[in-house]
């Protein structure tokens, strides 16, 4: 069904072992919802892994306005782009799709770690870390205080360093940051987000994560400190067209396939519920049952295959082992078709035209020509 992997080695690894991480701020400005895109200049040093962006603010709600987050506060970023000269474009996601992308991933710490640690309470409670956790309350007369954070990682997980930019080598590369439309793109209000939402203040902040290239002297291979890969994130959206018939996702066969993530919006909602089941197919090779996965099977396999259960409406086919190397990745060579069907249950009204899609996360591994 897939081509032959290739023998795998650590030294990626072992070139982080002499390589130290360094964290430079790249300052903070003005986020609006609705505002021009904002454009971050990486700082041209060393080697770049991994870019922490994070929205802090505030917004006021009117009384009895009935306020629900539908889509999810990771929305108020419309989208993320990083463009590299001469290289493939490594992020091009929605805030939305980002986050998702964070979550599967959950080790994009510098060393092996097991994610974020939780709140505690008492003398090892932290109020300066609580008060850096996402959080975007939708209390009703009153101003509330957010914040939203995301990780823009140029690496494939914490064990495995590939894909980290040269960015000592490279020209200027920018983050641009799309904010969204407005709030209305994730709430919804009783009387309409324009007439309950007021007082908007926000900044976006990043964070750039270095590594420094390996001594001289150091027992590293050439050409193994990273850079010679690129992991690609991208999506595309279908439109779910009819409910009772799988809605077919194609997926492009091309690079090595790391993870592949659906977002499924019926009615304008994220939604699971109404899911009935979802296939993976690669060539005549079914990944599932032919008939479908029942979603809800889908659902809590996908929690226990990653440590946590993903937002509403989401599925993941994650492919990608990191502990373990190559084990599951889609080897593209000779794969003309692999194809994602979703059925949503007959009888669910999909709302207005074009209200009801499929948003899919790609993550993909391109081994860049010499001399890139």
């Amino acid at each position: 069904m897939a081509a032959a992997a290739p023998t795998q080695t650590p030294a990626a690894q072992i070139a982080r072992i002499y390589q130290r991480a360094t964290f430079k701020e790249l300052g903070s400005q003005t986020f609006a919802p609705g505002g021009s895109d904002i454009d971050f200049t990486l700082k041209q040093q060393g080697y770049t892994d991994l870019l922490l962006v994070q929205i802090k603010g505030s917004y006021a709600l009117a009384d009895s306005c009935t306020p629900a987050l539908v889509q999810g506060s990771h929305d108020i970023v419309k989208k993320f782009l990083v463009d590299v000269p001469g290289r493939e474009t490594p992020i091009n996601l929605s805030g939305r799709m980002l986050r998702i992308a964070n979550l599967r991933g959950n080790d994009f710490g510098i060393f092996p770690i097991s994610g974020l640690p939780a709140s505690v309470t008492g003398e090892e409670a932290n109020s300066v870390y609580d008060a850096a956790r996402d959080d975007f309350p939708i209390t009703v007369k009153t101003t509330n205080d957010f914040v939203v954070n995301y990780v823009v990682p140029f690496h494939r997980s914490v064990v495995d360093h590939s894909g980290n930019l040269p960015t000592g080598a490279l020209d200027k590369i920018h983050l641009m940051i799309t904010p969204a439309t407005s709030f209305a793109d994730f709430m919804t209000t009783a009387h309409g987000v324009d007439n309950d939402v007021s007082d908007i203040s926000a900044t976006v902040s990043v964070t750039q994560v270095i590594f420094s290239a390996p001594p001289s002297d150091a027992l590293v291979i050439p050409g193994t400190t990273g850079d010679g890969i690129v992991i690609k994130y991208d999506e595309t959206t279908d439109v779910i067209p009819q409910a009772g018939v799988a809605t077919k996702i194609p997926i492009v066969a091309e690079d090595v396939l790391l993870a592949i993530a659906h977002a499924v919006t019926i009615a304008g909602v994220r939604d699971s519920a109404d899911v009935d089941s979802v296939y993976l197919r690669v060539e005549e090779s079914y990944f599932t049952d032919p008939n479908g996965q029942p979603a809800d099977r889908k659902t809590v396999l996908d929690a226990l295959a990653n440590g946590a259960p993903f937002p509403e409406g989401v599925f993941m086919w994650d492919r990608d082992t990191p502990a373990a190397g190559q084990g599951d990745w889609i080897f593209t060579d000779g794969i003309n078709d692999i194809e994602v069907g979703l059925t949503v249950k007959s009888g669910i009204s999909l709302g207005t035209p074009n209200n009801s899609n499929v948003r899919t996360l790609r993550m993909r591994r391109i081994v860049l020509p010499a001399g890139a």
